[in-house]
C-alpha cells in the first residue's frame, strides 16, 4: 500500500500498521447503515456456502461478525467460529453483538491474514470477505487459506468486481487529488482491483494451488445522496486519507464530495461483487 495504503506495497509491517490503525479507528462507524455492504455481502457469502450444523468456521479479516455471526448461527451450538482481525476495536464490536445474540460458539481473536497462528487443516469452511486484497502477495495468502480447511472442506473469497460504490468512490477520489495532489490515487493500481474480474480471482486461485472456484457474480445497487458516502469513508479503509491530510482538509474534502455528489444528481451506488469458492477433495467429495 504506496500511496497511504491504497496501493499495493510488499512492506509487510507497515501494511499491517495502516491496516490496524485506520480499521481500530473507523469501528465506531463500521456498523453505520451506509456501510450496508458488510452485512449484505457477509450474509450472501454464508448463504452460498454449504455450512455443515456442528462444523468448524474460520472467519478471515472478520470485522464486526457481517459474515461470522451468520456461520455461527448455522454451526449452531456444537459447531465453533473463529474470527480473526487485526483491529481488536472491531472486534470488541463482533464479541459485543455475538453476545446479544447468544452466540457462545463464537471467538473474536486479533489475527493477521498473512501470518495466521492455528492449526491447520483443521475448518470445514474458511472465509475472507472484502479481505484477501490486504495481502501483497495473493495466491500465498489463498494458499494459506486453503491450507487451514480439512478435506471435504471449502474456501470462501469474496471481493469487489469492477465498480465499488460507485459513482461515489471515484468523485471521493477526485475531491481528495483536488486538496491533495500528492495523494491522487487515480489511475492507480488499487489493492481490490487486482481480483476484480472473475478471471484474475480464478488466477489467483490456481496459482495458489486451488481449484478453479465457482464464482457467483451479483450488482449491488443502493440509495445513497449528498453527504450519505461520509460515513462510509469513515468506516472503512477510505479513511486512511483523511488521517494523513489532518481534520482540516478532510472537513474540506468532505465539503467539496457533497457538493459533487449533487452537481452529479447522484442519488445511489452501484457495487460489483464476486463471490469465490472452492471445495477440497477428500472426505464425502
Amino acid at each position: 500500500m504506496s500511496k497511504v495504503g491504497v496501493e499495493v506495497t510488499n512492506d509487510r509491517t507497515r501494511t499491517q500498521a495502516l491496516v490496524r490503525g485506520t480499521f481500530d479507528r473507523a469501528a465506531e462507524h463500521f456498523d453505520d447503515d451506509e456501510l450496508f455492504f458488510w452485512d449484505h455481502f457477509g450474509c450472501r457469502t454464508i448463504d452460498l456456502v454449504d455450512v455443515p450444523p456442528g462444523g468448524n468456521v474460520l472467519d478471515v479479516c472478520c470485522g464486526t461478525g457481517a459474515s461470522a455471526l451468520p456461520a455461527a448461527e448455522r454451526v449452531g451450538p456444537l459447531g465453533s467460529v473463529v474470527g480473526v482481525d487485526l483491529s481488536e476495536a472491531v472486534l470488541e464490536r463482533a464479541r459485543a453483538k455475538a453476545a446479544e445474540a447468544g452466540l457462545g460458539n463464537a471467538e473474536f481473536v486479533v489475527g493477521d491474514l498473512t501470518d495466521l497462528d492455528l492449526a491447520g487443516a483443521t475448518f470445514d469452511l474458511v472465509v475472507c470477505v472484502l479481505g484477501l486484497y490486504f495481502a501483497s502477495e495473493l495466491p500465498t495468502a489463498a494458499a494459506d487459506l486453503w491450507s487451514r480447511v480439512r478435506p471435504g472442506g471449502t474456501v470462501a473469497i469474496t471481493t469487489w468486481g469492477a465498480r465499488s460504490l460507485e459513482p461515489a468512490q471515484s468523485l471521493y477520489f477526485e475531491a481528495v487529488a483536488e486538496e491533495r495532489p500528492d495523494l491522487d490515487l487515480r489511475g492507480s493500481t488499487l489493492s481490490w482491483s487486482r481480483i476484480s474480474t472473475p478471471s484474475s480471482l480464478t488466477d489467483v486461485f490456481t496459482a495458489g494451488g486451488l481449484p478453479a472456484p465457482t464464482i457467483v457474480e451479483e450488482v449491488v445497487v443502493r440509495p445513497m445522496r449528498g453527504d450519505g458516502f461520509w460515513p462510509v469513508v469513515l468506516g472503512s479503509g477510505y479513511r486512511i486519507l483523511l488521517e494523513v491530510m489532518g481534520a482540516q482538509a478532510a472537513a474540506r474534502v468532505r465539503s467539496a464530495l457533497a457538493g459533487k455528489m449533487a452537481a452529479a444528481g447522484v442519488e445511489e451506488v452501484t457495487s460489483d461483487v464476486l463471490y469465490a469458492r472452492a471445495t477440497k477433495r477428500g472426505a464425502n467429495t
